[in-house]
């Protein structure tokens, strides 16, 4: 019986085989596909800022033509974990070199990078009154990189650079120099300006980007000595590409094009400092290894409250502009609740009515925004800080956006708005307010989009 038992089943087995192949060995199993590859966060970040459009936004400049190149971009992002630790990065560079974007490659133990050779900003390089390719040793804002894979001329930051401004002013806090809470009386030559104490210099200066504020701390700085060592203590903290250079000891002006530099990269790592994070947040190319301790939690803690009370969510955040059909909506954050008017949630600040309705978008928010923006004619950036809200999905990184797209360029949306036979006048945000192209925000929305998807695959 046990034999014909065994028969029957060798026969059974047998013909399902037959009829069902993939029922054999592992020599007759199909192959397993792999799952696809999640994508680099350079691979994502360089398809959100090709799917911008730069290349398209129009020139108030040319009478109203489109932009004649690709614009100069610098997007930097830095993924940070629950503790505020680095765990990724991207940079990408847009510009008539790099039409396309190209990533740049990040050493993971300094989160930075060698391969780019930053040279300095010339709008008549740019308009293309000189040479594109013309640029000399002198141009070079970090020496030694002739050989660099990558060259890039590093857009004016505009207004962005304030921060370093309230860096410096906290790092002599630290120190017993300055204190927050001592007077200074700002005379502009023969101006009388006003005494304030330090801190109701800072706080306009970083949440309205309120150039007298600027103006009063950068001549505080330089009578203390402060303005001199600024460039060579960012350089120590490998932050090279951080500079003010320039400014003038007597109104604390001549902040100029040329002169005052950042980039994206240093600027996500000056950010990443002031967001602070347990042991080693990078280490120098001589080795030096920096940590939150470089500013004291107490000044830490207060330029994180300056930059979350930013008032100008108009650029990689657009919350200002809620509800316009013209424009186009960001990175979602609230507008801090004291630049709201209770009556019908509009937002004035940095003497701009913006008159949009914006509590339908800030009972939206999914983020805090701790960031500072910056805005010329031929420049516009932002950077900052995003922390998920308690109830919504989360995500925790740094991003920082700097280009030579000021309030000359604009969108078709807005075009009617534009007249350049009144001169400056006719500029589309004068009637408008919105100031920026709105494929900012828009590439503020894809970046959130985007770190948020890859917070949640890795929480899965």
């Amino acid at each position: 019986m046990r034999n014909a038992a065994r028969k029957f089943i060798a026969g059974v087995t047998g013909m399902l085989l037959t009829m069902f192949p993939l029922l054999g060995t592992e020599a007759s199993a199909a192959p397993r596909q792999k799952p696809p590859r999640p994508a680099s966060l350079e691979q994502e970040l360089l398809s959100a800022v090709r799917q911008s459009g730069f290349d398209e936004v129009l020139d108030f400049q040319h009478n109203g033509g489109r932009i004649a190149h690709p614009p100069n971009v610098d997007v930097a992002l830095l993924e940070l974990d629950a503790d505020g630790r680095p765990v990724a990065a991207a940079n990408v560079l847009l510009s008539r070199d790099y039409p396309k974007g190209v990533t740049v490659p990040i050493d993971p133990k300094t989160w930075g990078t060698t391969a780019v050779r930053y040279t300095r900003w010339d709008l008549e390089r740019w308009d293309g009154q000189k040479d594109w390719a013309g640029a000399t040793a002198e141009d070079d804002l970090v020496p030694g990189r002739e050989k660099a894979r990558l060259r890039f001329m590093a857009p004016y930051p505009a207004s962005l650079f304030k921060l370093l401004i309230a860096f410096r002013v906290m790092r002599l806090v630290d120190r017993g120099v300055l204190t927050l809470a001592q007077p200074w009386h700002f005379m502009r030559e023969a101006v009388d300006r006003g005494e304030r104490p330090v801190w109701r210099w800072m706080e306009p200066m970083v949440t309205e980007s309120d150039n007298g504020s600027t103006e009063a701390l950068a001549k505080l700085l330089h009578e203390k000595g402060g303005m001199e060592g600024l460039n060579a203590e960012l350089a120590e903290l490998g932050l090279g590409t951080l500079q003010v250079n320039g400014t003038s000891p007597v109104t604390g002006r001549s902040w100029n094009p040329g002169s005052i530099h950042m980039t994206a990269l240093d600027t996500a790592r000056l950010l990443l400092l002031i967001e602070g994070g347990p042991g080693v947040l990078w280490r120098t190319p001589s080795g030096r290894e920096v940590t939150a301790a470089e500013l004291s939690q107490a000044a830490r803690v207060y330029l994180q409250s300056l930059l979350a009370d930013q008032a100008l969510h108009e650029a990689l955040s657009s919350t200002v502009l809620c509800g316009d059909p013209k424009a186009e909506p960001g990175i979602p954050a609230a507008v801090p609740r004291r630049w709201v008017d209770p009556k019908d949630g509009t937002v004035t600040a940095a003497d701009t009515a913006f008159g949009r309705d914006t509590r339908p978008c800030n009972a939206a928010a999914e983020v805090t925004f701790l960031h500072k923006t910056g805005l010329t004619e031929n420049y516009g950036s932002d950077g900052g800080i995003v922390r998920s809200m308690p109830w919504a999905s989360r995500r925790h990184y740094i991003v920082v956006f700097l280009s030579n797209l000021g309030y000359r360029y604009y969108d078709p949306s807005v075009a009617s708005a534009a007249d350049p036979s009144k001169g400056e006048d006719g500029f589309p945000y004068v009637s408008t307010k919105i100031s920026y192209t709105q494929r900012i925000p828009a590439l503020g929305r894809r970046i959130d989009t985007l770190m948020k998807a890859r917070q949640r695959e890795k929480h899965e």
